[in-house]
């Protein structure tokens, strides 16, 4: 996968796949994936892989997050693989994982279960339906349902996505301890906070 490119030659993309987009009430409504794995988590009816990060964002980080979203700086955006079963209706073992999003759509979950509070003191509970309606569940939150279907590529859309943002430790690596390089390369994407 990283093999030397010769000078002025770019490898393909990584981070190809079909453009998505749900509001963040159908996010906050999805079933839990069945089928889980050992290791895996799920949140918002995606699965954590068992190489993904726990939860690490602040509380501070959710609320600024949140009030972003309510100024209108959008949500950035998650990326996924595509959901595909087994003829006995058992998920593949690289379907629905959630590669990139996990803080953000944490931070989404434990706001509208009020959890916290923004700007001061509003919480989910205290805004009106309108508001609700209007400035939060029908807001678009963008994703990339991705086209790889190989584990080790999915590990270096991870790690190339996922360091810039808070910091990781070595242990936390998608590739730590299991055969995997744990340094893919260092470089992140644009929109490197998770």
């Amino acid at each position: 996968m990283n093999a030397p490119h010769a000078a002025g030659v770019l490898p393909a993309p990584i981070l190809s796949g079909t453009d998505r987009s749900f509001d963040i009430e159908h996010l906050l409504s999805m079933a839990p994936p069945t089928h889980l794995r050992a290791g895996e988590r799920e949140l918002l009816g995606l699965v954590l892989p068992s190489w993904q990060r726990p939860a690490v964002w602040s509380r501070s980080q959710q609320v600024r997050f949140i009030e972003g979203i309510f100024l209108g700086l959008g949500t950035g955006y998650y990326v996924t693989t595509a959901w595909d079963w087994t003829s006995e209706s058992a998920r593949l073992p690289l379907a629905g994982l959630l590669l990139d999003g996990q803080q953000r759509l944490g931070a989404l979950r434990d706001f509208a279960a009020g959890e916290f509070a923004v700007f001061g003191g509003t919480r989910f509970a205290d805004l009106s339906m309108a508001d609700r309606r209007r400035r939060f569940y029908r807001l678009s939150f963008p994703s990339i349902e991705v086209s790889a279907s190989d584990e080790a590529t999915l590990r270096e859309i991870y790690d190339r996505l996922n360091f810039g943002g808070t910091p990781h430790t070595d242990e936390q690596r998608a590739g730590a301890g299991d055969g995997f390089p744990a340094n893919f390369a260092s470089g992140a994407a644009p929109d490197a906070v998770q």
